[in-house]
């Protein structure tokens, strides 16, 4: 697909966009610049300086290959628009500019109120960035209504900047009328460094990179759109494919953004782990519904897939997620341990865990399909399969188990990967294992659903109020045995212990704390719930580092080797 290039002035895109030749596609998001934000865009413009360029796409004004909207603030509706060209690229810099030149009653993000801009020409003069442009209230801008209070004040609004030609000549007559001798000065002090600020400001030229147009039923072009899209968003929000499918599902009367309000209304982790935005977790229901369809996850596939029973598939695969985080976040034998966002080790997992486990609700498969697909879950985390661009490892392991639960003789790949890798593998360690990654939040969530206790009193913990502390304190081991960095810090030295059980060990050796904090008659229990076996524990009482590495690690493992165990 080939791009033409060329440099336009940014405000002759504006004028198109305010005339509707420039639209959205409805996918877009909304207007969402604060003031801080449009302001530092107008000084980097009288600055001159790059702004970023515009992705833009011919449109055909009779067939457009997406729904449209006007750009935030200008008044046409929809049904009548007829764009030469759909803005994939700028949107939030082209509304900007419509909104202070234009000044529409549409209120800022971090605020119920519209606001109005204006260019200070006196602290143009003196070159104070700071003051240079400010913003009011619409409500609270009267002093600068008038051009007589302008002309006084040395105050533009940008609502003048189209007609700077004509605020300047109706100014000098103002001026000249009032002043003689201060219009004398004007013209030898003021009238060249105004005008050539203004005039680099209308003048100032963007480049603009255009796409071809594609038909509404060209789904190669579009998909090939939406791809160059991705690559080429510089605003640093990543549209997903979400939002491309939003355009695609709203000319069948499907609006996918209202479905999703629905849905994490009704379903509070999903609300919680996805804090209420599509890029994810919006995604995620969408990978589940092509699962649940038998589709590829492509993005290609997503944003093709079918309007037809869409809202009924939708609902069933927000469903399936729902349930799949309720087994993700449950700390007991047959949950996931994770129990808190922070602590999931791979999000991705969750379509192909959803799609699974919908499968055995549904058809109610049995305690053996749990053990498959607990052995799958684990082996991934720790083997990190989910790391990456992981739409085709997903669909494949859907498909791969959802072919075992047909047919129990059928053996998974992922099963003899994790038979080959870990469970008779004597060489798969943890060992190096000392930053927070998969792996080590996967053996955080073991220590969870392993039920461990707080280490002073015995007793179930909350734990939202763990953190990951050192077993062996840091401070210990750096002063008594010179040991610092990843050897410290390795996951067989970490467990989950509260902040107060953490600031009275201290810089303690292991042996001191053992007797000073945890109760003699519950030591071996409470060090079992944190996966420390008995003779880690003696290595604890010896102050034995080395040799508590090695048997926490081994009781980590055996605890690890029981939950991937499939069916037989």
């Amino acid at each position: 697909m080939d791009i033409h290039t060329e440099r336009l002035k940014l405000l002759d895109l504006v004028d198109k966009a305010q005339k509707g030749k420039i639209a959205l596609p409805q996918f877009q998001r909304n207007f969402v610049w604060p003031r801080d934000d449009i302001a530092d865009l107008l000084l980097s413009i009288l600055k001159g300086y790059f702004i970023g360029s515009f992705l833009l796409l011919r449109s055909d004004a009779d067939d457009t290959p997406f729904a449209v909207r006007p750009i935030a603030g200008v008044d046409i509706p929809s049904s009548h628009l007829r764009p030469e060209w759909l803005i994939l690229d700028g949107q939030q810099r082209l509304t900007s500019l419509h909104y202070v030149l234009e000044a529409p009653d549409v209120p800022l993000k971090f605020t119920k109120n519209p606001y109005r801009f204006f260019l200070n020409l006196r602290e143009l003069l003196n070159g104070d960035e700071d003051s240079v442009i400010f913003s009011l209230r619409a409500d609270q801008c009267e002093e600068y209504l008038n051009r007589e209070d302008q002309f006084k004040k040395w105050v533009l609004p940008f609502t003048e900047v189209p007609h700077w030609t004509a605020w300047k000549d109706a100014y000098e007559d103002w001026l000249f009328d009032t002043d003689r001798d201060e219009h004398q000065r004007y013209r030898e002090e003021r009238r060249a460094k105004w005008s050539a600020a203004l005039q680099k400001l209308c003048d100032f030229p963007v480049p603009v990179l255009e796409i071809p147009r594609v038909k509404e039923n060209d789904q190669d072009g579009i998909a090939e759109v939406c791809a160059i899209f991705e690559k080429m968003n510089s605003t640093g929000v990543r549209l997903s494919v979400f939002d491309l499918l939003t355009a695609r599902l709203y000319r069948h009367g499907i609006n996918l953004h209202a479905l999703w309000e629905k849905v994490i209304g009704e379903h509070p982790q999903l609300e919680e782990f996805s804090g209420g935005e599509t890029d994810m977790y919006g995604v995620f229901v969408l990978r589940v519904l092509a699962l649940l369809r038998r589709q590829e996850l492509r993005s290609k596939a997503l944003i093709n897939l079918s309007p037809a029973a869409f809202e009924a598939d939708w609902d069933r695969a927000a469903n399936a997620i729902e349930k799949a985080m309720e087994r993700i976040i449950a700390v007991n034998p047959d949950g996931f341990g994770v129990f808190d966002p922070r602590w999931q080790p791979y999000p991705t997992l969750v379509p192909a865990l959803a799609a699974l486990l919908e499968r055995a609700d549904s058809d109610h498969l049995g305690h053996q399909a749990y053990l498959d697909i607990k052995c799958w879950y684990w082996g991934s985390v720790f083997l990190e399969r989910y790391a990456g661009s992981v739409e085709s490892t997903t669909y494949r392991d859907a498909m791969d188990l959802l072919k075992r639960q047909d047919d129990a003789s059928h053996v998974p790949e992922a099963f003899l990967t994790i038979r080959q890798a870990i469970l008779e593998n004597p060489g798969f360690s943890l060992r190096n294992v000392a930053r927070i990654n998969s792996v080590y939040r996967g053996v955080m969530n073991l220590v969870a659903i392993n039920g461990a206790r707080d280490f002073q009193n015995n007793d179930g913990i909350s734990f939202h109020d763990l953190e990951d502390h050192h077993i062996f304190p840091q401070a210990y081991l750096r002063d008594e045995c010179g040991l610092k960095g990843d050897a410290v810090n390795t996951i067989l030295n970490k467990t989950l212990i509260t902040e107060a059980a953490n600031r009275r060990i201290s810089r303690k050796s292991p042996r001191q704390y053992l007797k000073e904090i945890i109760p003699a008659e519950h030591r071996e229990q409470i060090l079992r719930s944190h996966l420390i076996g008995p003779e880690a524990q003696a290595a604890m009482e010896q102050n034995d580092y080395e040799s508590f590495l090695k048997a926490r690690e081994k009781d980590i493992l055996q605890f690890l080797r029981g939950h991937l165990q499939p069916a037989e």
